[in-house]
């Protein structure tokens, strides 16, 4: 007899009928899986709480076998009180947490969900959770086994900063017509140079000395002087404090660009802040991994003399006059060493939003101050143009959220039309680190200025660490306290 069905309908059918059968396979076994598992080793308590997949999981495991497993646990009621019991449980067995986070339940309105990242051996697992079930009201348990993160190299030691030298091209002068430099061979061929001498510096050797030319030294004048003119009335205080410091002192001048190496030698003495440079603007992973170990990575190259008021990437004028004399501020500089710590083994989707994150507090950010809005970006304080579109009325002002700026897009061709506002520089920080709590890591670094690394920590040793340093400055600060009584 022909089939009324042609023949694709008769694949898709057979697929619809064998994947019924596996699934009734699947399940057959494992309801004999549970019933396998409740005469040996669960308490039946625990084994209505755990999925299916969750069932085959464990028994599959060998005693031995170290699990690293995420686990999610809803209860039916009383949840913040079963989510601190969870926790408790899970540290009483052993079992090591890496991450953790809450959620809204779905299934229960007004409950919460838990979710971990965790290791462990199959007994631990057990315990904990046999004696959760047996004093709390779990609804539901679930285990997956955590997918294999490939890692992430980061730089370990600030020698290992040669290596974060990947450049990005996005406007060049040898291919963008846009590019006020396009077609100039002569300002093509002195930028290369100066890139060529960038590129081959390494970790330890003397800065090198840059003899820029008169037209490059003019177009610095003609900056200079334009952008000191909005600086009493559009700049945050704490620039305004510090680019006059390095001006008395003769590190900045107008009449020519001032050498990296002096540079760095003030910022090193105010804030442990170093520079080392750099040939063009770089990735997004390099840069912030940079700031990780205090180290900003500056260009070399002046921009197009005939636009001495803007560069559409970064150049001496901006590293000078817009980052250096913000990285002379402790607030600025530990807000940025955070950023660059964050960013250490992080997933491309979180360097993404760590950079926006950086691109609009650290780039293009403004604060409050004096009863209206005052740059602290770098790269409104070296752009005259956007300096006073962006502290005037015409474009939006929001305040800065890192949550909610992380998300956002920025316009890299044009003004921005959207600028954040912090209350200062010291609330951004505190911003941040709440913004960082949230960040699913496994690891968390600090620096170790003595050594010039990054030390990965987990979240435990992490506090524990930083309850000794505290307890150590503490018992420091009470000595001198005696010692002037």
């Amino acid at each position: 007899m022909t089939s009324k069905f042609g023949r694709r309908d008769s694949l898709v059918r057979q697929a619809s009928v064998d994947r019924i059968q596996m699934e009734g396979i699947k399940r057959q076994n494992t309801i004999k899986h549970r019933r396998e598992l409740e005469k040996s080793i669960l308490a039946k308590q625990l084994l209505n709480r755990l999925n299916d997949d969750s069932i085959e999981l464990v028994r599959s495991a060998t005693d031995q076998e170290r699990l690293k497993l995420s686990v999610l646990i809803n209860s039916t009621s009383e949840s913040r009180d079963v989510l601190v019991s969870t926790f408790q449980r899970l540290l009483a067995a052993g079992i090591e947490i890496d991450h953790v986070e809450t959620r809204p339940d779905l299934a229960e309105p007004g409950e919460l969900e838990l979710f971990a990242q965790t290791q462990g051996v199959k007994s631990q697992y057990i315990d904990a959770f046999t004696k959760l079930c047996i004093e709390k009201p779990i609804d539901r348990i679930v285990l997956k086994k955590a997918e294999p993160v490939l890692e992430v190299w980061y730089p370990k030691h600030i020698s290992d900063l040669d290596k974060c030298a990947h450049v990005v091209v996005k406007y060049e002068p040898t291919e963008d017509p846009k590019h006020p430099g396009y077609g100039d061979k002569a300002y093509i061929k002195r930028r290369a140079e100066l890139n060529a001498i960038a590129n081959s510096y390494k970790y330890g050797q003397p800065m090198p000395h840059i003899e820029y030319t008169e037209l490059e030294n003019n177009t610095w004048r003609q900056s200079y002087a334009q952008l000191k003119q909005l600086r009493q009335s559009h700049t945050c205080i704490e620039y305004q404090r510090n680019v006059k410091k390095m001006e008395d002192e003769g590190v900045i001048t107008m009449d020519k660009i001032p050498q990296l190496s002096d540079l760095n030698v003030y910022v090193q003495k105010k804030t442990g802040f170093q520079l080392r440079p750099c040939g063009g603007l770089l990735s997004a992973r390099d840069f912030l991994a940079s700031l990780a170990f205090r180290t900003f990575q500056a260009t070399l190259y002046v921009r197009h003399h005939s636009k001495p008021h803007h560069c559409p990437e970064p150049d001496v004028i901006h590293e000078v006059l817009g980052h250096v004399p913000m990285f002379a501020d402790p607030n600025m500089a530990q807000l940025s060493q955070e950023i660059g710590l964050l960013s250490l083994g992080a997933s491309d989707e979180q360097i993404e939003r760590l950079a926006t994150v950086y691109w609009f507090i650290v780039e293009f950010g403004l604060c409050q101050q004096e009863g209206g809005y005052r740059a602290i970006g770098a790269g409104l304080i070296s752009a005259f143009g956007e300096l006073q579109h962006a502290c005037s009325n015409v474009p939006q002002h929001e305040e800065f959220d890192p949550k909610v700026v992380a998300l956002k897009t920025y316009e890299d061709s044009d003004y921005q039309p959207l600028y954040f506002v912090a209350h200062s520089i010291t609330d951004a920080m505190n911003k941040l680190r709440k913004f960082a709590q949230g960040m699913p890591k496994s690891l968390h670094f600090t620096y170790d200025p003595y050594t010039q690394t990054v030390v990965p920590q987990k979240s435990h040793e992490r506090i524990k660490r930083e309850i000794k340093n505290l307890m150590e400055n503490m018992e420091s600060l009470t000595n001198q306290l005696k010692q002037m009584m």
